[in-house]
């Protein structure tokens, strides 16, 4: 898949799939200053033909970032931060009965991630996930599920830590 958009690529960037990829603009790929800066790409993976991620504007995505949809796709917003070593994937990629996991149906859902949020190092996304606006998920969380605007996320699983007073110093 040829990424669509204009976009900055700081680490190289890798593109696979059948479907579509999406960068806004100002969004930039990699941090030279990060850890994993000269071993590691931002990987994105569209594995079906319907398959989609779309990056808002002036994101700024850290190093070894993962993104793969084969399901209802990836939509990340505007002005959202990422850490390294973050994974977001909208499929469980295998059914969980033993007798179907090769060749059934895996579950799928929707990622979305609205304008502001971020996202700190080695943060798993899995399908379904929806986050609010403005709100911050922990370094190391597993996240799953919806989560409101203006709150701090984290934990494996990950839960509503504090609610964020927007303007606080």
């Amino acid at each position: 898949a040829k990424p669509e958009g204009n976009f900055r690529s700081i680490a190289p960037v890798l593109c696979e799939g059948k479907g579509r990829i999406v960068v806004g603009e100002g969004t930039s790929f990699g941090f030279i200053e990060d850890a994993d800066y000269w071993t590691s790409y931002e990987f994105l993976n569209v594995r079906n033909k319907d398959s989609q991620i779309v990056i808002g504007k002036n994101c700024q995505i850290c190093n070894h970032f993962t993104a793969v949809s084969e399901g209802e796709g990836i939509e990340i917003g505007d002005n959202v931060l990422i850490g390294s070593s973050v994974t977001v994937m909208d499929s469980d990629f295998h059914e969980i009965d033993p007798s179907r996991r090769i060749g059934g149906i895996p579950k799928t859902g929707k990622v979305t991630l609205a304008d502001n949020v971020w996202i700190g190092d080695r943060v798993t996304i899995l399908k379904g996930t929806s986050i609010g606006k403005n709100s911050v998920v922990a370094a190391g969380a597993v996240v799953s599920g919806k989560f409101p605007a203006n709150v701090i996320i984290g934990g494996v699983p990950a839960k509503v830590i504090r609610e964020i007073d927007v303007g606080e110093k």
